[in-house]
């Protein structure tokens, strides 16, 4: 008995000791024998995954039988292999690629809010830790855990980033607002690394993350989708390896609703390409008394290995939006300003000063295919095609102040007599006939300037843009003798076609006021010249009906006697049936080549080189040659970057170089084709950037240097229509600091605080007009010593808190979400013409709560909760949404 129950126990002991479950261990590296940090390591079978740790090691728990892992890291091919568990696997070598399948983003026990890593900053693979330049993530954990339903919102979390103008949608690829980044306006035109029309009408479930590019950066990406200030790219999600998808719905203030469905599938089996598509339709009112927007978007996208050597990508994006204008009051320049800030102006946040039915139609069409080839171990090629399709039509509203100086002109008719060679009594007599008519209506235009007197203000867009990128890469990665080289040589090709038959024109503007009786005067009198003139010069005015003050008061004159507070698009579109549109067709295009190399001197210290050669070839108004010109412009950059704590700590410095080439302007003073220089930038960066604590604390800090050559601006005397000039010089000085961080478990922080410096430092500008001699060539004191208005605020920040309770608590599956962002006051306008105009500071909290579980979400989400009243513009004061919420409910599968 007692030999059957030892047996017993040692079968019992043998069944537990071989059927107990193993681990699956390992070590990723690249081809260097380098570690590979963060890299997924997942099972196909049952979703199982982990993150590779700071030595690249991995270590997947309880698994037995057989497996496919999957291991991916960004800028690397995806490697599958099959295993039999429980296993000790040897190195496994990941060979350079780029983006193009998307991986399955596997949630470290870092910070989600970061993603310091990445292949289209440099155009190379790189992390935040090795590369020279500064750039700011704004990732879909951070957009999912503040609710963003769209781009604009979502750029609020980008470092250093102001928003200066909503997006309009007058001409193709102004659907998207425009923003200040060191100084520097710019808006989003990159998507995933390649030139493209990017839109507000993005769905956020679309986007992967958002990068912005800091500083000049024309040596990778030119000067046609860059500003001085960096660049904006949005990385969009790509189809994975896999089945699944979710769909999602939110709601809210202001007739909030959307629906957003993002499906992922395989087409077929046995290495059959994966397809991928996000949809989602989205109408929303406005916060002011009218104003809307319906939105359509939907973005197909395929992504196919072929073999280990060759993997094709390819998306689409298409929107369609109607829309009233976002209500803007321009601020008059020219003239001296009346009220110099928002009390003064006694604004009500509330007018949108239109109609629902004032609207425009805009669309956007980008296709992109990229083709990732592998050559050797060493060297890959990308090829990418991008083209982008924008339109636009319908009815453009705006209000400006100042408007009545337009009808001074009136003055000159009585100045133009004096050469007609008359005799005194002649003269006498005539004056004594129009006088009566005239000095009223000169009287009642100055009486109007004497307010803030907004001038509504109408235009019929039809206006299109195409645009064709092709640009080809190779990728290496090799070594001569013992130093490591990461190097980028391409060829770039851009083509843009701007095409517009865009309407301008008053047809009722010369029968109101004493306009009939003047005419008819003049010609009783035999001057019908004066009387053609008359119609002439005022049918060219720009259509209005009616002033309205900034708290949208109806201001009675006797030139829109019909004025209503509320516009009529039957009236407004009558006007224009009667004018015929004014053609322009403009086409340009730019010839590049480029390269750049991360040379690693060492394993901790890294030099970056780089250079570009660009053509760019304006062939202007395609009917006249005058505006034609070529323009060859060589963009160098360097940097150097040292790891006094590997992998952990880097001090870096770059030079980066940078230039625009300006479109030539017809001067609406002298009837001539203005060419311009292009703009030049140089800018000098120090700073540091940290990986500390296993990934839960990134920092970055930098302090920045540009000096800008040949920069354009409006002159300070310009009363209606703007007139572009040169000047000589700005700098732009500041400092930027980011934290992303993950203190504790389910913790995660990111915050920023940036502040810029740029002022206006050498003004004599060639083009400008002495206002005394008439003559081209001056200083433009006006603007000596003074921050350009398109540089946005001067101190910037934002912070957000993400805390998720732990499975074993009270609380668990909910989070919760809490942040605040906010600007310096803002000088919309700066010159000693007008005066200056200060939009103040503010500061906004916003709020989230969100409960997950199994594949259910539901959040809710308070913006602007304390219902703080702001503004921001540029040149504009552009009223702000006030407290609203919202919130959303997602099912994922």
């Amino acid at each position: 008995m007692k030999n059957k129950l030892i047996i017993l126990i040692l079968l019992v002991v043998s069944f537990q000791v071989f059927s107990q479950k193993g681990n699956v261990t390992g070590r990723v590296i690249d081809t260097y024998g380098n570690s590979i940090v963060d890299a997924n390591v997942y099972l196909l079978e049952n979703t199982q995954g982990v993150k590779t740790d700071n030595d690249g090691k991995f270590k997947i728990n309880n698994l037995k039988g057989a497996y496919t892992l999957q291991i991916s890291f960004i800028g690397f091919k995806t490697k599958e292999i099959k295993i039999n568990a429980p296993v000790e696997l040897s190195d496994v070598i990941l060979y350079e690629g780029n983006e193009l399948l998307q991986e399955v983003v596997l949630e470290r026990k870092g910070n989600k809010f970061s993603r310091k890593k990445t292949a289209y900053v440099s155009k190379l693979p790189l992390k935040d830790l090795e590369n020279t330049h500064v750039y700011s993530t704004v990732t879909s954990g951070l957009l999912e855990s503040q609710v963003v339903t769209n781009l604009d919102e979502a750029m609020a979390n980008a470092t250093g980033i102001y928003k200066l103008w909503e997006g309009t949608g007058r001409a193709p690829g102004n659907g998207t607002a425009y923003f200040a980044s060191r100084g520097f306006s710019l808006q989003p035109r990159m998507v995933d690394g390649v030139a493209g029309v990017t839109f507000s009408a993005i769905d956020p479930s679309y986007i992967e993350r958002i990068e912005v590019i800091k500083g000049p950066s024309a040596t990778l990406f030119g000067s046609t989708e860059t500003s001085i200030g960096g660049l904006i790219n949005v990385v969009t999600k790509k189809p994975f390896e896999g089945k699944g998808g979710s769909i999602s719905y939110t709601g809210g203030s202001f007739g909030l609703n959307r629906i957003s469905l993002d499906y992922n599938t395989p087409l077929g089996k046995n290495n059959a390409p994966f397809f991928r598509v996000n949809a989602s339709y989205l109408t929303q009112d406005s916060f002011q008394d009218a104003g809307f927007k319906n939105t359509f978007f939907i973005a197909p996208s395929l992504s196919h290995r072929v073999n280990n050597r060759l993997n094709i990508s390819m998306n689409m994006e298409y929107s369609q939006t109607e829309s009233t204008n976002p209500s803007m009051l321009f601020l008059r320049q020219g003239i001296p300003l009346v009220a110099t800030n928002i009390d003064e102006l006694n604004i009500d946040p509330n007018k949108s000063f239109t109609s629902n039915d004032i609207t425009l139609d805009n669309s956007t069409f980008n296709t992109r295919a990229i083709f990732d080839y592998k050559i050797s171990d060493t060297w890959t090629s990308k090829t990418a095609f991008s083209s982008s399709y924008a339109q636009t039509s319908g009815l453009y509203q705006y209000q400006f102040d100042g408007g009545a100086a337009g009808l001074l002109l009136l003055s000159s008719i009585t100045d133009q007599l004096n050469y007609l060679g008359l005799d005194d009594a002649t003269l006498g007599f005539i004056n004594s006939q129009i006088d009566p008519l005239i000095n009223p209506m000169l009287q009642e235009a100055s009486t109007l300037l004497t307010s803030e007197s907004f001038t509504r203000v109408y235009s019929e867009r039809d206006a299109s843009e195409t645009r064709f990128n092709l640009q080809q890469n190779f990728i290496g990665d090799f070594k001569i003798g013992n130093i490591r080289n990461r190097m980028v040589v391409g060829v770039d090709y851009i083509s843009n076609a701007r095409n517009s038959r865009n309407v301008n024109g008053n047809t009722e503007l010369t029968s109101t006021s004493n306009f009939p009786q003047l005419m008819a005067t003049f010609n009783a009198l035999g001057l019908s010249p004066f009387s053609e003139a008359i119609e002439s010069n005022f049918s060219t005015f720009p259509y209005f009906d009616a002033f309205l003050s900034a708290n949208g008061d109806v201001i009675s004159t006797t030139f829109t006697p019909d004025a209503a507070y509320d516009a009529d698009a039957n009236a407004v579109q009558e006007n224009f049936d009667q004018i015929d549109p004014f053609v322009s067709n403009l086409k340009s295009q730019t010839l590049a080549a480029y390269f750049s190399d991360v040379i690693n001197i060492t394993p901790r210290l890294t030099v970056n080189v780089g250079l570009r050669l660009d053509h760019f070839i304006q062939d202007g108004n395609l009917s006249t040659t005058a505006d034609d010109y070529t323009k060859t412009t060589l963009s160098p950059n360097a940097g150097i970057l040292y790891q006094p704590i590997k992998n952990k700590l880097s001090v870096f410095g770059n030079y980066q170089t940078g230039f625009v080439n300006v479109d030539p302007e017809v001067n609406l003073s002298t009837g001539s084709v203005d060419v311009f220089q292009p703009t030049k930038a140089v800018q000098f960066e120090g700073g540091v950037k940290t990986n500390l604590f296993n990934g839960r604390l990134n920092l970055g800090a930098s302090y920045y240097h540009i000096t800008v050559n040949d920069f354009t601006t409006t002159d300070p005397y310009t009363i209606l229509f703007p007139v572009t000039i040169d000047m000589e010089e700005s700098i732009s000085k500041g400092f930027e600091f980011e934290i992303n961080t993950s203190p504790i478990k389910n913790l995660n922080i990111r915050g920023s605080y940036s502040i810029n410096d740029r002022k206006y430092t050498d003004v004599y500008s060639e083009k400008a007009i002495d206002p005394v001699t008439g003559e081209a060539g001056r200083e433009v004191v006006e603007f000596l010593g003074r921050r350009p208005t398109e540089a946005g605020a001067e101190r910037l920040y934002n912070f957000w808190a993400d805390y998720k309770f732990d499975d074993s608590s009270f609380a668990k599956n909910f989070g919760l979400g809490l942040g605040f962002n906010g600007a310096s006051e803002n000088l919309s306008r700066n010159n000693s013409v007008a005066g200056v105009f200060t939009i103040p500071s503010y500061m906004l909290f916003n709020a989230s709560i969100y409960y997950n579980i199994k594949n259910f979400r539901v959040a809710v989400k308070a913006n602007n909760f304390t219902n703080e009243i702001y503004y921001n513009g540029w040149g504009t004061v552009n009223a702000q949404a006030p407290r609203s919420f919202l919130g959303t409910i997602s099912y994922k599968f």
